[in-house]
């Protein structure tokens, strides 16, 4: 398996956990649509993920996490989320701004500096 996965290669796992979530199931068509690409670079992409064995596919059938994939996902979401929180209540910037800023910053940044935004968001809520 790869120890490192590309940004795009996460956001297809991102996308796969939270299509699951509310679907129950992930297909290419959903991924590639919620991406905004073409459907044989989803295909290509879940080829690779299934290859590092992050997910399982059924040929033609829906794509599912295997249990390294949803621990995967399940990480680059939560940063995710901690980003997008601090840039809206700390930075004070507006949810789309966030939001579009938090999808790029989860991939490249440090433990450090995450940890550091979950500390100062807890303790604006303790006031």
């Amino acid at each position: 398996m790869d120890n490192h996965l590309t940004p795009a290669l996460e956001d297809y796992l991102e996308i796969i956990l939270r299509l699951t979530e509310e679907n129950g199931k992930a297909t290419i068509t959903e991924i590639a649509s919620r991406l905004g690409i073409a459907k044989p670079s989803a295909n290509q992409a879940i080829h690779h993920l299934r290859a590092d064995g992050l997910v399982t596919q059924d040929r033609y059938g829906p794509v599912y996490l295997t249990e390294t994939g949803r621990q995967k996902a399940e990480q680059v979401w939560h940063r995710h989320l901690i980003i997008r929180r601090y840039l809206q209540n700390v930075l004070k910037l507006s949810a789309a701004v966030a939001e579009r800023d938090a999808c790029m910053m989860e991939h490249v940044i440090s433990t450090e500096t995450l940890a550091a935004m979950l500390k100062t968001l807890d303790s604006k809520n303790k006031f």
